[in-house]
């Protein structure tokens, strides 16, 4: 698994989870993550030769816990949006199922599709 805290104007706001195939993600390191400029996707295909296709999302308003609230900086209990994600792969395969927790206070989700 993958975890990952994106950071807008040095404000931490999004807290990802990702988890995937090791066997498709061999040698993918916390290093390579870091390092990587722009979409994880990105890096999946172009490091890694995996290309999502397509995704499914589900949106849920949950509470912060212990965990996510120390990580992006918030108290226990601070509403945040969580997204849950499964992507696939040519063949329907899926490659990737991730949680991001969002902090909606000055930010707000946003999806583009095609």
């Amino acid at each position: 698994m993958l975890k990952r805290l994106l950071v807008f104007s040095r404000e931490p706001v999004i807290l990802e989870e990702v988890w995937l195939p090791g066997t498709l993600f061999k040698g993918l390191t916390a290093q390579a993550v870091s390092e990587h400029k722009g979409a994880l996707y990105n890096l999946f295909e172009t490091q890694f030769g995996t290309r999502m296709v397509r995704a499914e999302e589900r949106l849920k308003a949950v509470s912060a816990d212990a965990a996510s609230a120390k990580w992006l900086g918030v108290d226990e209990g601070h509403p945040l949006l969580q997204a849950m994600r499964l992507s696939y792969t040519y063949g329907d395969r899926p490659v990737e199922w991730r949680r991001g927790l969002y902090k909606t206070d000055s930010y707000f989700y946003r999806s583009e599709l095609g």
